[in-house]
């Protein structure tokens, strides 16, 4: 089993499993349409406006997913939500391409194979593959992940610039870009083939920083005041289930994922005691307890008493991926051996994990889409009766509908880009809005939209 598994054999099962993977999430994307923040790159950015392009969304700087949207927008309208879609799934993919490259150094072929393969159809992180405003995050991912891998080569001013330069694109993408950065920093310092280079990660930090003071501070007060005493009090719970989250959904088990965390911690403790436990792993693992601390800073106070922030699967899509390197660090190169009860064991626990993590994936996924196209539903909704030629009188036409912009906006939007309501190019799966819908939806164009966070759909 594992001798036929060559590195070249690998690769081209995975080619393959990641291109269906890319048609089967587009699929079952298909009908779904703009959600929530999409909105503001849609009715507040402007390729003609470069101001526009520096704003913070929230407490992110986002200025490549903004160019991104608006080069659709400016070209191809909002119309079709398909070409969105592709552009945030296709990211996934580069994202578990990376992930393959990673594990293969780390641990082998065949886990690698196995690892990337959950990734694939990674539904614990359901958001980053049916929410195309989560390019940001992929993005991030993306460019952080192809970091790790330069920095895997020898080291020279030349690489340390690359990471530099794949590090910036990182930032400028989401705050998913301060992780990855931690990340490569920490481990940088630990290694010393890399230590004399972390001046140059002084660029991307500089330029951040630059970026915060001229424009981003402006972000941290979106959803209140950050940073209070009862978010610094969350923040060891936020972490302890942040990872446990990311953790347990990479096993396929995550009601269990405070044991399988517990168990690789415990592990990781005694690889580091015998010198076996790459830095990588260490700085990995600190820069995932920065994840969920930084966002119980920006958010605990949008959603408490409401839901639990650490549980939102975008969240969960960074920590799981991280967490799989971590544990591809923590188990070493991974052989099946030629016979005897070491082989049936070892193939024993690949299976089952695979199994089990594909399985729970894979649920998660088809539950996400359900999700996803019931926000459509509202969406679409909302549209038609703030569209309506004969809305309710005293309608205050200027007033925003929080998931999507106010009647007058959407109006001017739709003139310019097109009708979301439908899909020019598969308007075939696009599902009658329900009744109960469009009653909610014009509830709110009367009366007024719920407050964010506490939204359903």
């Amino acid at each position: 089993m594992d001798r036929a598994l060559t590195p070249f054999v690998a690769r081209r099962i995975f080619a393959v499993l990641a291109a269906i993977s890319f048609v089967v999430i587009m699929w079952l994307g298909l009908g779904m349409t703009f959600f929530a923040d999409e909105w503001a790159f849609i009715e507040e950015r402007s390729l003609g406006d470069p101001a526009t392009w520096w704003a913070p969304h929230n407490e992110h700087w986002t200025t490549l997913p903004v160019l991104a949207y608006r080069v659709l927008i400016e070209t191809i309208g909002i119309g079709s939500y398909v070409p969105y879609l592709a552009v945030a799934v296709g990211l996934h993919v580069v994202v578990c391409a990376l992930v393959y490259r990673l594990l293969e150094r780390s641990s082998g072929p065949l886990f690698a194979l196995i690892g990337s393969s959950i990734i694939l159809v990674f539904g614990s992180g359901f958001e980053g593959l049916f929410w195309a405003f989560q390019m940001d995050y992929n993005a991030s991912m993306a460019f952080g992940l192809a970091a790790l891998v330069v920095t895997d080569g020898r080291a020279s001013w030349r690489r340390a610039g690359l990471v530099a330069g794949l590090l910036l694109a990182s930032l400028a993408c989401s705050g998913i870009g301060i992780i990855m950065s931690a990340a490569i920093g920490a481990e940088w310092l630990m290694v010393g083939r890399w230590r004399r280079y972390v001046p140059m990660l002084f660029v991307p930090a500089g330029a951040f920083l630059a970026w915060f003071l001229l424009a981003g501070r402006s972000g941290l007060d979106t959803f209140g005041v950050p940073m209070t005493i009862e978010a610094a009090r969350d923040a060891p719970r936020s972490v302890m289930r942040g990872l446990s989250n990311g953790f347990g959904a990479i096993a396929g088990v995550p009601a269990l994922g405070f044991f399988v965390l517990v168990g690789v911690l415990a592990a990781g403790t005694i690889a580091a005691g015998r010198g076996k436990l790459a830095p990588r792993a260490i700085a990995i693992v600190l820069a995932l307890v920065l994840q969920y601390a930084l966002t119980g800073f920006a958010r605990a106070q949008l959603y408490q008493g409401i839901v639990d922030y650490a549980d939102y699967t975008r969240y969960t899509y960074v920590s799981g991926i991280l967490a799989l390197i971590v544990v591809g660090l923590v188990v070493g190169v991974v052989t099946v051996p030629e016979a005897g009860r070491r082989r049936l064991a070892t193939i024993a626990i690949l299976g089952v994990w695979a199994v089990v993590a594909l399985e729970t994936n894979i649920a998660f996924l088809l539950a996400g889409r359900g999700l996803f196209l019931e926000r459509a539903d509202m969406t679409r909704a909302l549209v038609t009766v703030a569209l309506a030629p004969d809305r309710p009188v005293g309608v205050d036409l200027d007033r925003t509908l929080v998931l999507v912009p106010s009647p007058a906006a959407l109006a001017a939007i739709a003139a310019a880009y097109g009708d979301p309501r439908t899909d020019r190019l598969v308007p075939w799966a696009v599902r009658p809005i329900p009744a109960a819908y469009l009653a909610e939806a014009q509830r709110r164009l009367v009366e007024g939209a719920p407050i964010p966070g506490a939204i359903q759909p």
